[in-house]
């Protein structure tokens, strides 16, 4: 399988404030994470799945492979996940037209979406971390 590096986080998942945030509403999902740059500023990400038919967490310690996912959202090209959903129901997967994404930080695992597509939004705030 090839991945895609899509987005690199500016953040380091390393130095997260908390655990990362999930919420999902309709079909889209929100994942948020709050942590500091390289230039020690906080940074708040959210990165939104929109029409998530499917999702997956893994905890790190049993998280069998990173494809190349560590601190970066990429795309799972030929995945064998959307193989098993298109078989599942083929005619609903050609509509929605599914990608597979995933994105894998520090300590808290890694995270898939079967979705359409995603958006980030990156929030600076005003606080310095010394």
């Amino acid at each position: 399988m090839k991945s895609e590096i899509k987005y690199e986080l500016p953040i380091f998942s390393s130095s997260l404030e908390q655990n990362p945030i999930i919420e999902s509403k309709d079909m889209n999902m929100k994942l948020e994470l709050i942590g500091v740059d390289e230039n020690n500023r906080l940074k708040k990400i959210e990165i939104m799945f929109n029409t998530v038919l499917c999702n997956k967490h893994t905890a790190a310690r049993f998280t069998p492979k990173l494809y190349d996912s560590f601190d970066r959202i990429v795309e799972l090209v030929d995945s064998e996940w959307l193989v098993e959903l298109k078989n599942i129901n083929e005619e609903e997967f050609n509509y929605w037209n599914l990608k597979h994404y995933i994105i894998y930080l520090d300590e808290a695992g890694m995270f898939e979406f079967a979705a359409q597509g995603y958006k980030v939004i990156e929030n600076e705030y005003v606080r310095r971390i010394e």
